[in-house]
């Protein structure tokens, strides 16, 4: 009787006896493996693989470090990078934000912010579980654009289900948004900031440009953290604080030339928001914490129980 190994196929990690007649996760990399009598031998998955790149060959790629990354789309230029959604070209691909310099500045933003990064996600890991850790930046790559030093590359994870900034928010809903909408976007502002300033740790600027949102899981991430300071003073974070609220003013009043709020929204909220927005002192009482809990007395007051609504883009 021939022995059979019982290996996951992506990474090699031993399966239950189980899977011999159904599927099961992989406990290692969290692959779901089915069984199937449908065998791809490894010239033949070879042979797909060069046909792929080939069929990427006449598009735009760009490489930085060991490995070679596909040009999708652009999503945005500064004034020292043009910003892009690539994939590595690697037999699994990985969807990737990559930044490529405009500016002989960017080298050192660029390594800061990869600096940043390491430290974050160290922090994140340490003790917060994964939360916080998916928060954060994540670098793949740091170095050279195909071998030129002149021109210097940052690839970042790219986070998935994002549909885009804050600022591309506020543009697609010009007459402001939904109030309940802006009471879930500041909390989970004011939730990284916390975790943030608890640990020493300061943004330094918070924007509607540095926000992604996330329409289906009401997330949002923070980015843009080259100026993040470690060791943080308290006006710094005091400043975070002023910001986030800042942000949350500027969804809710739109595209309104004097910056009011609309007739929609409640005035507990309103008067919390302008608070927080441009009183520091009331910010450094409270802190992200007691923003957090004011804000949610304030959403209960006006909306009742906490209920999910649909952010429809």
């Amino acid at each position: 009787m021939a022995w059979v190994a019982l290996t996951c196929p992506q990474c090699g990690a031993p399966l239950p006896r189980v899977a011999l007649w159904r599927s099961v996760k992989c406990q290692s990399c969290g692959d779901l493996i089915n069984k199937t009598e449908s065998v791809v031998t490894r010239d033949s998955f070879r042979q797909a693989l060069n046909r792929a790149r080939e069929g990427l060959a006449g598009q735009s790629a760009v490489s930085c470090g060991d490995a070679r990354y596909q040009l999708l789309a652009t999503l945005g230029i500064g004034e020292i990078s043009q910003v892009y959604l690539a994939s590595r070209i690697v037999s699994l691909p990985l969807l990737v934000t990559l930044k490529i310099s405009t500016a002989p500045a960017a080298a050192s933003r660029y390594a800061r912010e990869a600096q940043v990064a390491q430290e974050l996600q160290l922090l994140a890991g340490n003790g917060a579980g994964h939360y916080f850790s998916r928060l954060m930046p994540d670098v793949v790559a740091r170095g050279a654009v195909d071998g030129d030093p002149s021109k210097q590359a940052l690839v970042l994870r790219h986070p998935s289900g994002y549909w885009g900034s804050l600022a591309a928010l506020n543009d697609h809903f010009g007459f402001g948004i939904d109030p309940r909408h802006a009471v879930w976007i500041w909390r989970r502002l004011l939730e990284v900031l916390n975790f943030l300033h608890s640990h020493g740790w300061s943004h330094g600027d918070v924007c509607p440009e540095h926000a992604l949102v996330h329409p289906q899981n009401h997330s949002v991430r923070l980015i843009g953290w080259a100026a993040a300071k470690s060791g943080a003073e308290p006006a710094q974070k005091i400043a975070d604080l002023c910001r986030s609220a800042r942000v949350v003013q500027v969804l809710l009043a739109g595209e309104s030339p004097s910056g009011a709020f609309p007739p929609g929204v409640p005035s507990g909220l309103a008067e919390l928001v302008t608070k927080a927005a441009t009183d520091e002192e009331f910010c450094r009482t409270q802190g992200a914490a007691g923003l957090d809990a004011l804000l949610q007395a304030e959403a209960r007051t006006a909306f009742g129980p906490p209920t999910f609504v649909p952010l429809v883009m």
